[in-house]
């Protein structure tokens, strides 16, 4: 099957997916802002006034959230360009991705989801890409590299 077939491909896939969304949602929040934010990630029945994104205590958690976010865009834009160009970087951000995706998996399963009902649509999509997409992308490089790396399997 050739060089389509390899462990790697793996993280091509997933990360360049994981990328693929942080260039578009991130410039989205930027561009529609803190109301827009508040309006698509509160949960609808909460009845939570538009007007709220407007009091001192919100804006700072905004500008917090952004920051954060502006952070993780970073990253992900730097993760590129390694795992592309230094594919020897490639296991260093599986495992730390493969780690923020457990983390990201108990979060949504422990809490409220994150805005949402856990019985929503988003939510419930958000649960299955991460159970059926990323964890074992992610998770299936980390394994195989690890049975490489004890010498159980070959390249």
């Amino acid at each position: 099957m050739g060089a389509i077939m390899t462990k790697e491909a793996l993280i091509y896939t997933a990360f360049t997916v994981d990328a693929l969304n942080t260039f578009v949602s991130f410039p989205m929040f930027v561009i529609k802002g803190r109301k827009w934010a508040l309006e698509n990630i509160t949960d609808k029945k909460d009845e939570i006034p538009l007007s709220d994104a407007d009091r001192p205590a919100f804006m700072q958690l905004w500008e917090l959230f952004m920051i954060a976010y502006e952070g993780y865009f970073g990253f992900t834009a730097s993760t590129l360009v390694c795992i592309y160009k230094i594919p020897e970087s490639i296991p260093i951000f599986a495992y730390s991705l493969f780690a923020l995706y457990v983390y990201k998996l108990h979060a949504l399963l422990k809490g409220t989801g994150l805005g949402m009902g856990k019985n929503d649509g988003q939510y419930k999509a958000k649960v299955n890409s991460i159970l059926f997409f990323f964890l074992p992308c992610y998770g299936g490089y980390c394994g195989m590299h690890f049975l490489d790396y004890i010498g159980a399997i070959g390249n």
